[in-house]
């Protein structure tokens, strides 16, 4: 009864996009693609990757796991019984994206991660790719900020999840930096839960501790911007400098306004758009497979703010992702035409 409720979801929460044929033949492959959950950034790589499909003139099929492992295996399941010639998948954690290899291989088809922090080359299954951004550089990016602007001066970063790889890779990442370089000291960490509300109370109360620091430092911007706004309440807002990271148009409205000092743009459409293009060029071509692909990333600034290539848009830009993915991909320029 189970299995059988645990179909009926998945058929219930599966979404189809169909693209055209293709001139050249594409148009037969399947591309199977979860997603983890249903905030801005997951719904943004969804549109991406249903963006690479149809200019490459595959058929797109997606499905949403909502953060729950049974439902995600059993969209695995479903979406290999719809005969995909590729999985592309966004986990929240190494679970979910080695499960998904497992299962691919079995099949003898494509899967292509994301986001999931190179944890796949940690395990012996096969996969066709890993694509990422350097999040362990973000980490390094944050603290070389922070001593060329604030130096001396303390933090206290709002994390994301605790389960989750990313948030385990920057916060690591930029406790180690800012330790090597010495300047600036992490007095407090606290889980915001990608939350904004929780993100917001956890930042309000690290102010009423009493701890010494003046510069808070947020796992992404829709909390960003719920911290500012508490900070603005308490009164207290010109006392901290806030960074964050993604480049969303939350963030870039919050540059704009001087509210938030500094961010990494990192995109999740592109992103997902790449691995997509990457499991299409698998299917048709063959060849390596346990690719490490790295998308760009940008320091973004009130300088920068208004340059679509230093703060890559989130939502398809047609003519700004092409561009970017022809300079750094050529080899999937062909699914552009």
């Amino acid at each position: 009864m189970k299995k059988v409720l645990a179909v009926l979801l998945v058929l219930v929460s599966a979404s189809f996009a169909f693209a055209g044929g293709g001139k050249d033949g594409k148009g037969g492959l399947k591309i199977g693609y979860i997603s983890p959950g249903s905030d801005t950034w997951y719904l943004r790589a969804e549109e991406g990757a249903k963006w690479a499909a149809q200019k490459a003139g595959a058929q797109f099929i997606a499905v949403n796991s909502n953060r729950d492992y049974e439902k995600e295996q059993a969209n695995i399941d479903y979406l290999i019984n719809e005969g995909v010639n590729c999985i592309v998948t966004l986990s929240w954690n190494e679970a979910g994206s080695v499960a998904t290899a497992e299962k691919c291989a079995r099949a003898g088809i494509g899967c292509v991660v994301f986001d999931a922090c190179g944890v796949m080359f940690n395990h012996d299954t096969e996969f066709t790719a890993s694509v990422d951004f350097d999040w362990a550089g973000m980490g390094q990016i944050y603290a070389d900020w922070m001593k060329a602007n604030y130096p001396g001066q303390n933090y206290v970063y709002i994390d994301g999840l605790l389960d989750s790889v990313v948030c385990q890779t920057v916060t690591a990442a930029l406790k180690k930096a800012t330790d090597a370089l010495g300047s600036n000291k992490q007095v407090d960490k606290r889980i915001g839960q990608y939350n904004p509300e929780v993100a917001a109370n956890q930042a309000q109360d690290a102010v009423n501790s009493g701890l010494d620091f003046s510069i808070i430092g947020v796992i992404n911007e829709d909390c960003a911007a719920a911290i500012i706004t508490r900070l603005e309440d308490m009164g207290v807002a010109k006392k901290y400098h806030v960074f964050a990271e993604n480049g969303s148009d939350t963030g870039i409205a919050l540059l704009k306004a001087g509210k938030l000092e500094f961010t990494i743009s990192s995109s999740p459409g592109l992103e997902a758009a790449v691995a997509v293009f990457a499991g299409i060029d698998y299917a048709l071509n063959g060849g390596k497979t346990k690719q490490k692909i790295d998308c760009p990333i940008a320091s973004a600034t009130t300088q920068n703010v208004d340059d679509p290539y230093a703060v890559i848009p989130w939502a398809v830009n047609e003519t700004v992702w092409s561009n970017i993915v022809k300079q750094n991909f050529p080899q999937y320029a062909a699914f552009l035409k």
